[in-house]
């Protein structure tokens, strides 16, 4: 059936054409004469008459009456351009055989065709005085249905110039659908503008392949190169259709099945193609074919839509129509139901065209709204932010505030805890030291006390030494606090400040100094570091074995740091509370104050950029080691080694 020829009468008056009869099968030109002479040559009597379907070419005779004044001239074009060869002979009369005067078509090579045109067209000289026929062949594997026309030299240039326009329009249309697919991408739901940009090409493409406009163009001598563009451009179109489909009518969403089937028919279009070419046929055939299921296919789908109330658009009801109302108009006017004129064999492409740019607008209309969808979300979300900014603010000033307010009440209540504890230490202090001074006092008594009495009198006086000493503490803790909110950090040499330190001891309390022969230098507030290492030593002191063993004190002298030591003889600390010894009021027995003092000794470490630990001396009692960071050696003169 593909191979069947149909034709059409488009002429104008007076020129005739007539066609070979139905059934009449011409081997060659002389043949084709005969039977024209015989009258087996039947006039068309309107456009579109069939001829039936056959295999064979179709041959054609041209008549012009004798005395119709005429422009010397005329082109005679016969479409569309890739019929496979088209020859031209003029019967001469008394001549047996007519003379072949030119062959053109898409198998003939360009330097041998009359004009080197798309499509296959003969420039004629036409007599007045006599009558003139023209024999014309047709062979083709494409199309079933061939145009033949007449112009004069003057509508043939209107022709022309009409076709440029019409090739321009659809490169526009291309070009404009590539630039919206670009500028609203972002605003494009569903890759909606893409794939319509890819769909628009791909049937630019498809048109530009069917009708050989970039065959032609291309001019490839290979068959084989050409029938593989044919396939890809064909199953590429319909793969472009299949996604500009999915994405603009959900189709998964309302039809579930319709994808799958779109895409089944995107893949069968390449065994549809092969098969075309394995019979001789053109690939554009196959595709043609799977072209029609998929039209099938969507008609379905957009059925089921219309039904449930749910098309996306008109838009895409409108092509589909025009679409399938153009392919069934054709293939009724290939059949003889209806003219096929070059309206018919090409009408169909300025619908396509005007589909196309409906979609475009769509497209275009899509893009807009998004864009107004997105500028007032953005909206929104500014005015919601500038909000939410503004309660952020009104929430942060009141929690500062609130939390200024908590300051300011903590440092007062601070403070009068600071006052009370410092009044407080200071009022003990003097009556337990003038309790203490008459304890002492009574040991001058001459006669002996009762031993009740002196127990009583000894254990008054363990009591107001505790209590002095608790109060010395307490206000050597205070006068620390004052001093660490701002630590005046000074250059101090340590042997010198050491022997300072150690001469506020009275000299009947066991306490020896070791010192290296380096003087060391150190940055640090003097007074903190003695408060700590007061504390230190008094507290080896107060844990001694028997309150009069010996406390060392010794100082360590290494590359980048200072170690000052104090070891006591006393029971030393147990490993499970090393790691707790620093800190605030942790206390292992019955006396308070090391819970209190070692704590400042670590937070003075600290401020020094150095640090202090515990460990065991030998053979018993504890060590602890105070480290801070040295700013340099010198080596002392011999009158300081006499000091």
């Amino acid at each position: 059936m593909i191979f069947g020829m149909h034709h059409a009468d488009t002429l104008p008056q007076p020129w005739t054409l007539r066609a070979s009869a139905k059934a009449l099968v011409i081997q060659d030109e002389m043949h084709a004469l005969q039977h024209y002479r015989q009258g087996n040559f039947e006039a068309l009597s309107g456009p579109g008459v069939a001829r039936g379907m056959s295999s064979h070419d179709l041959w054609l005779a041209l008549e012009l009456p004798a005395g119709m004044r005429l422009a010397p001239r005329a082109y005679v074009t016969v479409a569309p351009a890739l019929l496979d060869r088209v020859d031209l002979y003029q019967v001469v009369p008394g001549e047996s055989r007519p003379r072949l005067l030119a062959s053109s078509g898409y198998k003939v090579q360009p330097s041998l065709r009359p004009l080197p045109l798309r499509h296959a067209e003969f420039d004629v000289e036409v007599h007045d005085r006599r009558a003139s026929v023209w024999l014309i062949r047709v062979q083709s594997r494409l199309y079933t249905a061939a145009l033949v026309s007449v112009q004069s030299m003057g509508e043939h240039q209107q022709g022309e110039l009409i076709e440029g326009f019409m090739v321009g329009v659809v490169l526009l249309l291309g070009l404009v659908s590539l630039t919206l697919s670009l500028v609203v991408r972002y605003w494009s739901p569903d890759g909606y503008a893409l794939n319509l940009s890819w769909m628009v090409l791909g049937f630019i493409s498809l048109m530009g392949m069917w009708h050989g406009y970039l065959r032609l163009w291309l001019d490839w001598p290979s068959e084989v190169a050409v029938t593989v563009l044919d396939t890809l451009v064909a199953s590429g179109t319909l793969w472009a259709f299949y996604r500009w489909a999915a994405s603009t009518m959900r189709m998964k969403r309302y039809s579930p099945w319709l994808p799958w089937a779109m895409k089944l028919v995107v893949l069968m279009s390449l065994p549809a193609c092969a098969m075309a070419v394995m019979r001789g046929w053109s690939p554009l055939l196959g595709a043609a074919a799977a072209a029609g299921v998929m039209m099938v296919v969507v008609f379905a789908g957009i059925a089921s839509q219309l039904g449930r109330h749910r098309i996306e658009s008109p838009m895409y009801l409108l092509f589909g129509l025009i679409a399938a109302s153009l392919v069934v108009i054709k293939t009724l006017a290939e059949r003889g139901v209806l003219p096929y004129t070059s309206g018919t064999a090409y009408g169909w492409l300025i619908a396509l065209s005007v589909a196309c740019f409906a979609l475009l607008l769509d497209l275009l209309t899509r893009a807009m709204d998004e864009r107004q969808l997105v500028r007032a979300d953005r909206d929104r979300l500014h005015a919601m932010l500038l909000h939410e900014k503004s309660q952020l603010e009104l929430r942060v000033s009141d929690r500062a505030q609130a939390l200024s307010t908590a300051n300011e009440a903590l440092r007062l209540t601070e403070a009068s805890q600071r006052e009370l504890l410092s009044m407080a230490s200071h009022e003990f202090r003097t009556p337990a030291a003038m309790i203490k001074g008459t304890l002492d006092a009574m040991e001058c008594v001459a006669e002996p006390l009762p031993h009740a009495v002196a127990q009583k009198v000894e254990a008054l006086r363990t009591a107001s030494s505790r209590l002095i000493f608790l109060a010395n503490k307490l206000i050597a803790h205070d006068r620390w606090r004052e001093l660490s909110v701002k630590p005046q950090l000074r250059s101090l040499w340590v042997r010198e400040w050491l022997l300072e330190v150690l001469g506020d001891y009275d000299d009947d309390v066991p306490v020896r100094l070791k010192l290296p022969p380096e003087e060391v230098e150190v940055r640090a507030d003097a007074t903190l570091l003695k408060i700590a290492l007061q504390t230190l030593i008094d507290n080896a002191l107060v844990h001694s074995a028997d309150g009069h063993s010996l406390v060392r004190v010794k100082l360590v002298v290494m590359p980048q740091q200072i170690e000052i030591q104090v070891i006591d003889a006393g029971p030393g600390i147990a490993d499970d509370d090393k790691p707790q010894v620093f800190e605030r009021f942790f206390s292992v027995g019955p006396d308070q104050s090391r819970g209190l003092g070692l704590s400042i000794v670590a937070a003075v470490a600290r401020m020094h950029g150095g640090h202090v630990t515990v460990s065991d001396a030998q053979p018993h009692g504890a060590c602890f080691h105070l480290v801070l960071p040295h700013q340099g050696l010198r080596t002392p003169t011999e009158d300081e080694h006499a000091d």
